[in-house]
């Protein structure tokens, strides 16, 4: 989690205007809709994707900033919060190839504990995210983009189901619970995006 920590820091304190080191880098915004696709123990699955990407274009093919949106898989909400790098491979061009690689966090800050009628409580923790994509811009009358990607993301998250054996367990203290139990599950998704660059 530090590293995380350390890297977010490092990622808002590049975008921030005044860190500019002596060069006027532009703020570049990307906003993407779109479906994840995957299979799982109950089949094939199609999920929903909002991601917005925000960050310095530091040149021409180069653009660094942070990533956060929403994954929806059924009724688990996931917050991706990562660093990501884009690259334009002909930006003169009116129809554009790029790349792109996210790396970072889910995290389920929206997913509450649920206790059961047994004292039973189920809680989810976030867990890595990284995810890799290609797609096509092209450029519009106003010199902004409309795009289309394909990318492979895979996002970790734990679910944990526990019995407390204290009043006011602590989560992270397995010998407050008399039951605990921590399964990891691993999302591997096949990502279709359009989007709206500028």
């Amino acid at each position: 989690m530090k590293v995380i920590y350390t890297i977010f820091a490092a990622t808002l304190y590049l975008a921030c205007p005044s860190n500019s080191w002596g060069q006027a880098f532009s703020y570049t915004h990307h906003s993407e809709i779109g479906i994840l696709t995957g299979r799982d123990n109950f089949g094939e699955r199609i999920n929903f994707t909002f991601q917005t990407f925000n960050g310095l274009q530091l040149s021409e093919r180069h653009a660094f900033g942070f990533v956060t949106g929403l994954d929806q898989y059924g009724s688990l909400s996931v917050v991706p919060i990562a660093m990501g790098w884009r690259g334009i491979l002909n930006p003169l061009n009116k129809w554009q190839l790029y790349g792109g690689v996210d790396l970072g966090f889910g995290s389920t800050l929206l997913e509450p504990t649920v206790v059961t009628t047994w004292n039973e409580h189920r809680w989810q923790d976030g867990g890595f995210m990284g995810q890799s994509s290609i797609g096509l811009r092209i450029k519009n009358k106003k010199a902004n983009f409309w795009s289309f990607s394909l990318a492979y993301k895979r996002q970790i998250y734990h679910l944990t189901t526990a019995n407390p054996r204290e009043l006011s367990p602590d989560r992270n203290r397995p010998e407050d619970w008399s039951y605990y139990a921590k399964d990891k599950i691993t999302f591997n998704n096949v990502v279709y995006r359009l989007g709206y660059w500028f």
